[in-house]
């Protein structure tokens, strides 16, 4: 394929993320139509839907109500009520405020369309709270106070909708927050904007200093400079780091140290650095002992007992796990 050629496979004007417009339908209604990922650049609209997804983009929360049987469809997935023979439903502005339906599910390993966003949590926000029948919102879930992880986004947990800073009229707008995470200034402002909220620098949890983390923090040290040394004899292992560049203070309620990862080396050093990517936090340091012994950083975020401060130093958990397989494998594999 010539310069030319290729050059010419996209049309000039090829961006999705901006891909969203109003459009005239022959009814004289205004629809709102969007770009797919589709190889095809294959363009569709919302149809009915587009009303609740222009509002969305305006920073209001709507829905379809049904004069006769008062049931609100949120979000409004359809403008005539099924159960009164099809009959014309209203609009209806919803509440920036609901509670979850139920305890939100929490996904480690997305499909292709979500790399880079996992870990994340998504649910069904009950807003119509006051309707007699009412469907519920699904939406995404985040947490200002780190990595999203069990026992946060529990069936019953009053939220607040927050909106992106920019929206084009689509699902990923908007998601929810825990109610007690916003300041009670902004708990009735609508819309909340994601601006206005902390993401970036959530406080760690404190640990509790006792005898029996100390013990086991010494157990870890040894374990896991066992484990760097062995990186240092380990081709795979430094295949696995390849590339890789990244310093992780680590807090205990044994004591603090520092993960090192630079051209393909695991070091630990004494104390938080004074300058590190990320501050994880481990109640019990067993956990890196574990790790070691082929147990699973992963699992050990996802469980909760490794606090993560926000999902980019996530993506190196995956990476450290296949050191100790690695290492097993150059060293002592029969």
């Amino acid at each position: 394929m010539t310069a030319h050629d290729s050059r010419s496979v996209l049309p000039p004007d090829y961006d999705l993320q901006r891909e969203y417009r109003e459009l005239e339908g022959r009814d004289g209604q205004t629809y709102l139509q969007f770009a797919t990922q589709m190889t095809t650049f294959y363009k569709q609209t919302y149809g009915e839907h587009s009303r609740f997804f222009l509002a969305l983009r305006a920073g209001r929360l709507i829905g379809a109500t049904c004069p006769r049987c008062k049931q609100v469809a949120v979000p409004a997935f359809t403008w005539h009520c099924p159960g009164c023979d099809f009959a014309e439903m209203q609009e209806i502005e919803l509440p920036h405020k609901g509670v979850l339906a139920h305890t939100a599910p929490i996904t480690i390993f997305p499909s292709s369309t979500f790399i880079g966003d996992a870990p994340f949590a998504r649910g069904y926000v009950d807003v119509a709270v006051d309707a007699p029948i009412a469907s519920f919102l699904p939406s995404r879930l985040r947490t200002t106070t780190g990595l999203v992880r069990p026992g946060i986004f529990v069936q019953g947990l009053e939220l607040k909708l927050v909106f992106e800073d920019e929206t084009v009229g689509c699902a990923r707008d908007i998601f929810w927050v825990p109610m007690s995470e916003v300041p009670l200034h902004l708990r009735d402002q609508q819309p909340l904007r994601a601006s206005e909220l902390d993401f970036a620098s959530p406080v760690p949890p404190a640990v509790t200093v006792a005898p029996p983390h100390v013990a086991a923090f010494g157990e870890a040290l040894a374990a896991l400079r066992g484990l760097a040394a062995d990186v240092a004899l380990s081709r795979r292992a430094r295949t696995d780091l390849a590339g890789q560049t990244s310093r992780m203070g680590v807090r205990t309620g044994g004591g603090d140290f520092t993960l090192v990862v630079a051209e393909g080396q695991l070091q630990v050093t004494d104390g938080v650095a004074a300058e590190v990517d990320a501050i994880v936090v481990a109640e019990d340091p067993s956990v890196f002992t574990r790790w070691v012994h082929d147990g699973s950083l992963t699992d050990a975020a996802v469980e909760g007992s490794l606090w993560l401060p926000h999902k980019e130093a996530f993506q190196l958990l995956p990476i450290l796990d296949r050191l100790p397989r690695s290492t097993r494998r150059d060293l002592r594999s029969s």
